[in-house]
């Protein structure tokens, strides 16, 4: 067995997403970097100059049956300091774990403090009508912003 490769340093300046993955399923790290792809065009739509970096399955050993999707606007080491995005835990069937980007990117974009009229801007459907978390953060959002 191959000894694993030191991941790249992390920018300090820039935000990063952190996937935890259940390492049973294989098409899950695809699906991981699938979704950092997304999520990272989406967000340079709004902002060019952000740069989301990725960490899969940092700092501890997955869990049987993960799928974890957690952001910070720095790299940190604290998991308190990260916003949670998605949990696919007790999601079942295990195509349900893995969210798709629409499911992520209103939360992301309240984590990394971007506005949702940058959002807007970008041609990007930003929440499914059937997500009644997503449309809880968004309401929430709208009132403080009154």
């Amino acid at each position: 067995m191959a000894p694993r490769e030191a991941p790249p340093p992390l920018d300090p300046k820039q935000p990063v997403l952190y996937i935890e993955y259940c390492p049973v399923n294989y098409s899950y790290r695809k699906r991981a970097m699938d979704l950092h792809a997304s999520l990272a065009e989406a967000l340079r739509t709004m902002q060019p100059q952000l740069q989301l970096q990725l960490r899969l399955n940092e700092n501890c050993s997955p869990r049987v049956g993960s799928f974890e999707v957690s952001i910070a606007v720095r790299p940190t080491d604290d998991h308190h300091a990260r916003h949670m995005l998605w949990t696919g835990i007790s999601r079942v069937p295990v195509s349900a774990k893995v969210p798709h980007v629409d499911d992520i990117i209103a939360p992301a974009c309240l984590a990394l403090r971007l506005r949702h009229s940058q959002a807007g801007a970008s041609q990007i459907n930003l929440v499914r009508t059937s997500d009644r978390a997503i449309n809880k953060i968004l309401q929430k959002d709208r009132r403080s912003s009154l």
